[in-house]
């Protein structure tokens, strides 16, 4: 059972048109699944014999190195890029996938585990939940242990969800189901997203999922790993945390703006989630601006 990270890796890259991208070839690690969120800008991937690809930003690249290394990344457009880089070690990658080889579609199959394609890379679209993960993904006001560990979790899950939810045509019923369950974990997420301050009541979420309450209650927290209650406190201090960063508000108005009435009902939510109290993630380094620089 794999449930250390080792050597896991995250990192923001950004334009450097003095040295054409030489900066984003170095962050590929060898031996390693790359997936790089392309948020902002292009990139032209070179590899031996002429071949290249050319991706426009909003795309979620993959990339085996222990297949093959790029020759040379080169930025394209105006000098607005940016992207996430996640590294996942293929010893990792191959412990944790072996035994799930027919829940993957054929591409990612073959990207992974082999036969490798020629060049093996593949893209698929940025979604907007992506791009939302991508931004809190770093935690700089923990202590480095605690950050990694985080990470490391957060990653993983990341990992397993991109690879081992796309249809394959005829899914296996369990994969179906799995399926199915993330959609609804979807449908619940936006309906709490819509209204944090209100949010609707389990038989009204139940509704628009089309299924009893009990029976979404159980399944949501299969397969979010946590239940609807945890979910929306998490979405609410995510919310908090972002007002408290940017200026907009103060712990008081950010708690009334998330649906808390007691502050100090908030104050135990956002520490049970971030680690530390809301005054505390005020003083320290911001976090929307750190989470654009480089990880140590």
């Amino acid at each position: 059972m794999y449930l250390l990270y080792p050597a896991f890796e995250s990192r923001w890259l950004g334009a450097d048109a003095q040295h054409g991208g030489r900066h984003w070839l170095q962050a590929l690690r060898p031996r390693a699944i790359m997936a790089l969120l392309l948020l902002d800008g292009g990139i032209r991937v070179d590899w031996t014999m002429h071949r290249h690809r050319e991706i426009a930003g909003n795309s979620l690249v993959w990339m085996n190195t222990g297949a093959a290394l790029p020759e040379g990344v080169r930025l394209l457009g105006g000098g607005g890029n940016e992207a996430l880089v996640l590294h996942f070690p293929l010893e990792w990658v191959h412990g944790s996938l072996t035994s799930l080889r027919q829940e993957m579609s054929a591409d990612f199959r073959s990207l992974l585990l082999g036969p490798h394609p020629v060049t093996p890379l593949i893209t698929r679209p940025l979604e907007a939940e992506d791009r939302a993960w991508s931004r809190s993904l770093m935690a700089p006001t923990l202590c480095s242990a605690a950050r990694q560990l985080l990470e490391g979790s957060r990653m993983s899950e990341f990992f397993f969800r991109k690879v081992l939810t796309e249809s394959k045509g005829e899914e296996l019923f369990c994969t179906r189901t799995r399926r199915v369950a993330l959609e609804r974990v979807g449908k619940v997420r936006q309906a709490l997203l819509a209204n944090l301050e209100d949010p609707p009541p389990l038989e009204e979420l139940a509704r628009l999922c089309g299924c009893n309450p009990q029976y979404l209650s159980r399944t949501f927290s299969e397969a979010a790993g946590t239940t609807i209650s945890l979910y929306l406190r998490r979405l609410r201090i995510e919310k908090a945390a972002e007002m408290l960063a940017a200026g907009q508000a103060n712990a008081s108005e950010a708690a009334l703006e998330v649906g808390y009435r007691s502050l100090s009902h908030f104050s135990q939510a956002f520490r049970a989630e971030k680690g530390i109290s809301p005054s505390a993630w005020v003083r320290g380094p911001a976090p929307l601006a750190n989470a654009r620089q480089l990880s140590a």
